[in-house]
Order: structure tokens, then sequence, then C-alpha cells
């Protein structure tokens, strides 16, 4: 509220204050307006009485009430005497009880374990007896795995044998299939049977007789160089200069092998050959060259003019 609002309904309270008793004795009939102010404000006489007697009448209900309540609380107060009793004979029993369990516990323990103690000593004989046989068992086991390993041992070595001998026969068998691979490639060539190969399969040909033919002479095939072809551009050898001439070599390292096989072959195939053979010695005098002519069933004729030559012959 505003100060100043304040300020003037203090005024005004005051002055009807100071005017209310002597309006009042001027008007009589304002007492019975004031009245139905006050009354409307406030209870009235009769209105306090009623109120008062029902509060007298709520006052002595719930005192009634609360004589109710206080018996129902001394039955519940008995009841719970009466179960507080019931309780003490159960604990007493119960205690009863666990006294006696602690009797037969007492009692079961003593049993298991005498009875325990029993089956230890049963157990540990047995365990003797059952250790006394392992050991023989394993004794008697022992000397019939040694008994065993001794055969074994002696099947090993008779395998072990066999084995070697097994090498040996295939080394055999297989020395002896080169050999006839080899013979049968000798054959070919000196027969002049080599069929339509060409290139490296006859190069791996001549190789395999030429093993065969020169008595185990390592030959490769990569060295092999058939059919090569050297000109006499001098006339050194032949009297007309240009002289082509065609020759089979084995060429390997710092070494020129000349060969030629004639099936059959007369003194003049010799003179033929060893004049290659010294063209290509002078048209390569840093290598070793060397001639081999090879004639099956050669006759004397051949065999003097190779000696004369110094050339080596295979017949």
């Amino acid at each position: 509220m505003p100060v100043e609002i304040e300020k003037d309904f203090s005024q005004i309270q005051n002055y009807i204050i100071q005017v209310l008793p002597q309006l009042l004795r001027q008007q009589p009939e304002i007492v019975t307006t004031i009245e139905g102010i006050v009354a409307h404000q406030f209870p009235r006489r009769d209105e306090f009485a009623r109120m008062f007697e029902e509060v007298k009448l709520l006052r002595e209900d719930m005192h009634r009430r609360f004589e109710q309540t206080d018996r129902r609380l001394d039955l519940v107060e008995r009841h719970l005497e009466q179960t507080d009793q019931r309780l003490e004979k159960m604990d007493r029993r119960i205690d009863l009880v666990e006294q006696r369990l602690e009797l037969l516990r007492e009692e079961m323990n003593q049993r298991f374990d005498k009875q325990h103690e029993e089956m230890n000593q049963r157990f540990d004989k047995q365990r003797e007896e059952m250790n006394q046989r392992f050991d023989k068992q394993h004794e008697e086991m022992n000397q019939r795995f040694e008994q065993v390993d001794k055969r074994f041992d002696k099947q090993h070595h008779e395998i072990l044998g066999i084995k070697r001998h097994l090498i040996k026969v295939d080394s055999t068998l297989e020395r002896m299939d080169n050999k006839i691979t080899q013979f049968d490639a000798w054959l070919k060539i000196v027969t002049g049977n080599v069929g339509d190969e060409k290139g490296q399969a006859l190069e791996q040909l001549f190789a395999l007789g030429l093993n065969y033919g020169l008595k185990n002479r390592d030959v490769k095939p990569e060295t092999i160089q058939l059919r090569q072809q050297f000109v006499d551009t001098e006339g050194l050898i032949y009297l007309k200069k240009g002289k082509y001439i065609e020759v089979d070599i084995i060429a390997e390292d710092g070494m020129f092998t000349v060969f030629e096989v004639k099936s059959s072959a007369i003194g003049t195939d010799v003179d033929t050959f060893a004049r290659k053979v010294k063209l290509i010695q002078i048209q390569n005098p840093d290598k070793q060259v060397q001639g081999i002519f090879i004639s099956l069933g050669a006759k004397d004729e051949v065999k003097q003019c190779c000696k004369e030559y110094d050339l080596e012959l295979i017949d």
C-alpha cells in the first residue's frame, strides 16, 4: 500500500473512532446496521454455543476411541507376551536339538575317522601289493623288450644290408641302362642309322654314342658341333683356294676333337680326313686339335694310314 493511502486510512480510522460514539447516540438505527456487519464477519453467540457442543461431542467420541485403542493394545501386548513365551520354549528346544546334533556330529566324525584310517591302511596295503606286481611285470616287460630290441636290431641290420644291396643293384642297373643307351646310340652313329634326328636331339645322340665309343669319355651334348664348315682361303692344304670342308667337332675348353665316322673305310678316306684335321690345326693355333677316325672292322690299310697321320682310330 502506498504511504499516502496508508496515512489517509489511518486518519479515517481515528476519525471514525472519535465520531462513532456520538453518532450512535444521535442515530440508534445505525446500531442495527453495525450488528449486521459484525454478524456477517463473526459468529453469533448461538453459533458459538453450537460449535462448543460439537467440539464437546467430538472430544467424547475421541476419548471412547482412545479407550478402545488402549484395550486393543493391551490385547496385543498380552499376545506378544504369549508369543515371547512360545519363542523361549522354541529356543530351548532348538538348543536341545543343536546339542543332540553336536553329539551326533562328533560320533559321526569319530566313526568316519576310524573308517578313513582303516581305508587308508587297506589302500596302502593294496598299493604296496600293486607296486610289487607292477615292478615284477615291468621287469618282465623290460626283459621281453630287450629280446624284441635284439630281434629288431638284427632285422634292422639285415634290412640295411638288403637296402645297401638294392642300392648297389639299382646303381648297377642304372649304369647298365646307361651303357645300353650309350651302346645303342653308338651303333646308330657307326652304322649311320640316326634317323630323322636333328638339332639338340642329334647332338644328344652323338654325345651318348661317343661316351661309349671313346671309352667313357665325358662328352656333353652342348660341346657337339656337327657339320661345321671351314674354308681354306689361302690354299694351304688344298690346291684350290676357297675350298670348303665340313667336319664334326667336339669343342671343349682349349681343345677341338675332330671326328669322322665311316661304316666302311679305305685308305683314301683317312687321307681326306687327315687333310681336314691339318687345316683346322693351322687355322686354330691357340687350341689343341685332335683327330679321331671311327670305322668298325677297319682294314689294315686304314689302321696304317691312321698311324702315319697320328690319328686315333676307333674300330
